[in-house]
């Protein structure tokens, strides 16, 4: 599977509310236990792909998706890392 890498822009007004958003994500997880943590986590997974087809001006746009469940990092990692290339 090959690297992509995407680059985001983020107007300063995207950018401090990702941050007020990450701070509070931070926030409610430190003020949790492990098990608590566990429960929120297994709330969020996806129960299976997202798959779906959406036209915009006339252009049909195919969305899938596929979950690696060995992979080392998470969604909120790569959207992270993401985020933070913009900044570079």
């Amino acid at each position: 599977m090959g690297t992509h890498k995407v680059k985001i822009h983020l107007s300063n007004e995207q950018y401090e509310l990702y941050c007020k958003v990450r701070k509070e994500y931070i926030e409610l997880l430190d003020g949790m236990t492990e098990e608590e943590r566990k429960r929120w986590f297994t709330k969020l997974l996806f129960r299976k792909a997202i798959n779906f087809e959406k036209e915009i001006d006339g252009t049909i746009y195919c969305v899938t998706t596929h979950f690696n469940s060995q992979a080392k990092t998470s969604v909120f990692d790569r959207i992270e890392r993401l985020i933070e290339q913009t900044e570079k």
